[in-house]
């Protein structure tokens, strides 16, 4: 009967203990008030602030409130734990305990709403903060949308020619980037050039953080597109995951321009068979449609020829579409050749100031002599036909005294007869 009585008693003390055991931590409430700067970016420090709030009795220990930071958190510079003392009864509203944290984010964090966790421990008793139940605003200040490359199929635009402009874009945000748009603006007269068989708008819905895409313009220059490098205005608008906008203007540089059509040639010469000496001329034909600017002409050496000129290097200047400049050679051609070959070198820069040196072999078709007088490049001289028709007459009478004047001979000719002697 006493052991019955004394298991009563206990039980009625443990049962009194009880609610003196939860009452500590049953109204308490931690609500998180506010972070600065908000939202925060990766590599920076901000404050945490948090409000205990007690709707029961005072608390018979003291409140240690410790902050949890996990990745990408850290506690900077302070202790992870602070003591507010007992909480008062009934301490709610403006009566409430507010404690401050100072934390670092990670320089390599994401973008994104991140937990944090706190603990609240009363003595024996505790209550933690998880389960996402006070989160933190992460954010880059800008959500940066990179242009990585940008490409022209050709990289000159000839007049009246279409060419491909593709753009390469990359989303260096942390998050998600939508309805990205690209627009390029040709309103400006100065401008040559048009959007061809499609818009001057493009669009990308969707560019995951850390992905790139690209988009294709296709342009066209005008017929009578002067040449020259143009900037076409280029508006880019974007949002992020929480529906911020963002616009970038810049300049999207294309070049316009025709591929130079420059060619030497053997204009004249004043010397036609090898083995002697004469004069060359060199012209150079400008038959673009763009002008070619700083040419210089430069003679090479070969086994065909001796340059008698005294320098092989010509400064030429510009030459206009089409138009020629010319330079006059003083050359000795060597023996036995049928064919010259001139190697020239030709340097000069369009007008997009694009260099550019090309080789070349001229060639120039060497004569015999009597080719040339076959021509009618070198003219028969009478003179010679004389002494050749004497030396002709000559050999005939040679010919006639010995065989026939000599012996007293006759000779019969087409019926008559030449040198017979009449009888006495």
């Amino acid at each position: 009967m006493r052991k019955k009585i004394l298991l009563l008693v206990l039980s009625i003390f443990l049962l009194t203990l009880i609610p003196f055991a939860v009452a500590d931590v049953s109204d308490l409430t931690v609500t998180l008030v506010s972070q600065t700067p908000d939202p925060v970016e990766p590599g920076q420090t901000f404050d945490v602030k948090f409000k205990i709030e007690n709707g029961g009795k005072e608390t018979t220990k003291d409140a240690i409130i410790t902050i949890l930071p996990k990745y990408p958190f850290k506690i900077y510079g302070q202790s992870a734990s602070k003591n507010i003392g007992k909480l008062r009864a009934s301490s709610t509203g403006a009566d409430a305990e507010y404690v401050t944290f100072r934390l670092k984010v990670d320089e390599e964090a994401v973008e994104g709403d991140l937990e944090l966790e706190l603990e609240v421990n009363l003595g024996t008793n505790s209550i933690l903060f998880v389960d996402n139940q006070f989160l933190i605003d992460v954010q880059t200040q800008d959500a940066i949308l990179d242009i990585v490359s940008i490409k022209s199929e050709p990289e000159q635009v000839a007049p009246g020619e279409e060419a491909k402009i593709t753009i390469v874009v990359k989303n260096a945000a942390d998050s998600l980037l939508k309805d990205i748009k690209f627009k390029l603006n040709f309103d400006d007269d100065d401008i040559p050039l048009a959007p061809f068989q499609s818009s001057s708008e493009r669009r990308i819905s969707n560019l995951n953080n850390g992905f790139q895409d690209a988009l294709t313009f296709r342009i066209i220059a005008k017929p009578d597109a002067t040449p020259g490098l143009y900037k076409v205005p280029i508006t880019i608008t974007y949002n992020d995951e929480k529906g911020n906008a963002y616009s970038l203007n810049d300049f999207l540089a294309v070049s316009v321009g025709d591929v130079p059509k420059v060619r030497p040639f053997i204009k004249k010469s004043t010397v036609f068979r090898s083995g002697e000496a004469g004069k060359i001329t060199v012209g150079i034909a400008n038959a673009g449609t763009a002008d070619v600017k700083f040419v210089e002409l430069t003679i090479e050496k070969s086994e065909d020829y001796e340059l008698v000129s005294p320098t092989n290097y010509f400064y030429i200047g510009d030459i206009d579409s089409d138009d020629t400049e010319s330079e006059e050679l003083d050359i000795y051609i060597n023996k036995r050749r049928d064919v010259l070959h001139v190697p020239v070198k030709l340097k000069y820069v369009d007008s997009n100031n694009k260099p550019f040196q090309q080789q070349f072999d001229l060639t120039f078709d060497l004569y015999s002599t009597s080719e040339l007088k076959k021509y009618g490049i070198i003219k028969t001289s009478s003179t010679s036909l004389f002494i050749f028709l004497i030396i002709i007459a000559g050999g005939l009478y040679y010919y006639y005294y010995r065989n026939y004047k000599k012996k007293n001979r006759p000779l019969k000719i087409f019926g008559f007869t030449f040198g017979l002697k009449k009888k006495k």
